[in-house]
């Protein structure tokens, strides 16, 4: 049994969320989970990338999984920034969340994209999964 949950998100965004959620947590086979998503500030999130990542900017995202055995994480996601690349791609900012959550998904799975090759493996993921979604 999953239990994903959203703070700090509007109301009307969090169904589609979830299913964003649920589709990424199949794909990658995961049948037991707790998530939390909390959308935050872009002054909070870099603080965060400070604290936690030596990296002082602002990020759309930061994933921290708190247990493997359950697999149970946090995953904090930019409002400003959200907004901001939801614009400048010319998509709708809850087809932006959506692809936000699965990001964050992937990285508590292990994913990373801090070099080419790693990111060119998880953007595949992401998209697919992202398309899946929308079929």
């Amino acid at each position: 049994m999953n239990k994903i949950n959203f703070f700090n998100f509007p109301k009307s965004k969090t169904a589609l969320l979830k299913k964003a959620a649920s589709a990424a947590l199949k794909s990658e086979k995961i049948k037991k989970c707790e998530i939390n998503f909390i959308m935050v500030s872009d002054a909070e999130i870099k603080k965060l990338n400070a604290a936690y990542r030596k990296v002082r900017r602002v990020t759309d995202v930061i994933s921290f999984l708190v247990s493997k055995d359950f697999f149970i994480g946090d995953v904090y996601i930019s409002k400003g920034r959200s907004q901001k690349n939801a614009s400048s791609y010319g998509n709708a900012w809850s087809a932006e969340l959506s692809y936000l959550v699965i990001h964050g998904i992937l990285h508590l799975c292990g994913y990373t994209d801090y070099d080419a090759e790693n990111k060119t493996k998880m953007f595949a993921k992401q998209d697919k999964i992202f398309k899946c979604l929308l079929g």
